[in-house]
Formats: structure tokens, C-alpha cells, sequence
């Protein structure tokens, strides 16, 4: 069974939806529709209003992280890597590109991602606090607070990915640094292991607060980190 389908192309990148996204879309528009501002839409009614609101920030989120992937491959074809193609995925979204060969360029194309969506998120912040709220017209339809929803969950984008947790963006940039003084293997390595330190950690702690948010992103990045340490490692035995 296929895990992804092809939706289009930007930039000669083939764009897919994994079947997880299926399951991501209605995830995030409940998320938004139970929670209150900055994040959410409670107080909103009617309850169809509610959940329509919801729904859009969701589909505007998910193209914030398309964005946020386009950044990481338009600056890795500027360094001549190729981009297979670009998921959503349940949890975000994976460019799949060539690594450079040099560590330095690495790290810009990894924090390119954070950045866009960092730029995003104090875009609609502005926009919401200097032009919306300064209009009681625009302030009182609940339409606008969009903008605010989505600029808040891009700063949470890109301050999160750039937790030295590998695969996320900042463990990328990580491991570049560690490929400065070792081989891309062992700095794979490195990166991951406090990827999956950290990810154990994030886990305790949902545990503790009883968010069952935690522990399965915790999970992701586990597995991610594994997968990808041991895949530069069978890569470097069959060398």
C-alpha cells in the first residue's frame, strides 16, 4: 500500500501527503477548536463558526510547514543538493535532499526552516497586534484571530525545531557542528544519541503532566534519531 501521493510540484519538487496527514488535518482543526487563545478558538461561537475557524488554521498551518521545508530546499539547490521531494507528514514535514559535503552548509540550509517559520510567526503577531487590535471593526470578527492562531504556533514551529534533538533542525545543525572535528558517521551518531536523550526526556515529562502530546512526539523523535544512526552506520560498514 502506497504510504504517500504526489499533490503537485513547486520549484521541480514533487509535493506528497503521507497517509498520516489524512489523520493530522482533523487532529489539528480539534486541537484548535478545544484550546483557547493564543492557540485555539474556545469562547468562539457559533459552534460551526468554532470549528470552521479551526479547520482553516489547521490547512494554513500545514502550508506554513510546507514553507518552512521549501526554505531548507531552495538554499540546498542553491548548494547544488538534490531534492527528491518534499511530505507532510502527521507530525510536520521531511525534505528528502542530498546532504551537502561540507558541515557549514548543512547548518544554514537545517535553520533556514526555523527562521522561515520564526519570520511567519512575528509577520502575523505584528500584523494582528498593529493593525487588527487598533480596529474594534477588524478586532471583532473572529475571523481575524487566524493571524494570531497562526503566528503563534509558527513561533512554536520554529523555536521547537531548533531543540538540539536530532532529526529535528537544531540536532541537524548539531550534528554539523560535530562534523567539524569527526567523521559525518560518528557526528551522526553523537547527534543522534542526544536526540534520543532528549526525546526520553520529553517523554518523562508528559508522563508527569498527563500530555499524551509529549510522549508521542517523543516517540517520533526516537525513532527518527534510530533510523537515521543506523543508516549512516550500515551506509559506512558497506563502504
Amino acid at each position: 500500500m502506497q504510504s504517500s501521493f504526489k499533490i503537485g510540484n513547486i520549484m521541480d519538487i514533487p509535493i506528497k501527503l503521507d497517509t498520516s496527514f489524512l489523520l493530522a488535518l482533523p487532529i489539528s482543526a480539534y486541537f484548535f477548536a478545544i484550546n483557547s487563545q493564543p492557540y485555539g478558538f474556545v469562547g468562539v461561537e457559533p459552534t460551526v463558526v468554532r470549528y470552521t475557524l479551526s479547520t482553516l488554521s489547521a490547512i494554513f498551518l500545514f502550508v506554513s510547514v510546507l514553507l518552512h521545508e521549501l526554505a531548507h530546499s531552495y538554499l540546498a539547490k542553491r548548494y547544488g543538493a538534490n531534492i527528491s521531494s518534499i511530505t507532510l507528514l502527521l507530525f510536520g514535514g521531511v525534505a528528502s535532499m542530498e546532504i551537502p559535503q561540507k558541515p557549514g552548509q548543512e547548518a544554514k540550509i537545517a535553520f533556514a526552516g526555523p527562521l522561515t517559520s520564526l519570520i511567519i510567526g512575528f509577520i502575523c503577531l505584528f500584523t494582528y497586534n498593529y493593525v487588527i487590535s487598533s480596529s474594534s471593526a477588524l478586532s471583532q470578527n473572529p475571523i481575524y484571530l487566524i493571524i494570531w492562531v497562526l503566528g503563534s504556533m509558527n513561533l512554536v514551529l520554529g523555536i521547537f525545531n531548533l531543540l538540539p534533538a536530532f532529526p529535528m533542525d537544531g540536532g541537524r545543525i548539531l550534528r554539523s557542528l560535530f562534523a567539524r572535528k569527526m567523521s559525518y558517521v560518528k557526528a551522526t551518531h553523537s547527534a543522534a544519541s542526544i536526540g534520543k536523550f532528549i526525546a526520553i526526556l520529553m517523554a518523562i515529562y508528559g508522563i508527569y503532566i498527563g500530555d499524551i502530546w509529549f510522549p508521542l512526539i517523543a516517540f517520533y523523535i526516537y525513532g527518527s534519531a534510530s533510523n537515521e544512526d543506523r543508516f549512516y552506520s550500515e551506509l559506512d560498514r558497506s563502504v
